[in-house]
């Protein structure tokens, strides 16, 4: 599921993307409107050069963009989406309550509560087993 709409300027020219998206893409998605960084550095904060306004697409994305930090990078974003994607396979409800609860200020944080999540799913799944 797309979470978080990117608008990213750069010079004249524009790139409209959704995350997540295959890492391996980027580069050629920021090359597109001439940006030869790395999605690394390339982050929220508008510079001179780069412009990028991001959006959210669902409860889960809202939260996101109201919680990362000017100084997080797309690829930090990217990551965040990538894995919120493979830790929620039925469903965002509670990914988008605990996203929307919790005191983070940057991605890093946020990964730190879905990885808390996923934690919390595992233990909750290996304690049903009946083996």
């Amino acid at each position: 599921m797309k979470t978080v709409y990117a608008f990213i300027q750069h010079q004249r020219n524009s790139l409209a993307v959704d995350f997540p998206l295959n890492i391996h893409d980027m580069p050629d998605h920021l090359g597109s409107i001439g940006i030869r960084l790395p999605a690394s550095k390339v982050t929220v904060d508008n510079t001179e050069n780069v412009s990028v306004r991001l959006t959210g697409l669902s409860e889960v994305g809202k939260a996101i963009v109201d919680k990362v930090a000017s100084s997080d990078s797309l690829e930090d974003i990217n990551a965040l989406c990538q894995a919120i994607e493979r830790t929620c396979l039925y469903g965002y409800d509670d990914m988008a309550e605990r996203l929307a609860a919790c005191d983070a200020g940057c991605a890093r944080e946020l990964m730190a509560v879905v990885e808390q999540f996923t934690q919390a799913q595992q233990s909750q799944t290996m304690g049903e087993c009946q083996c």
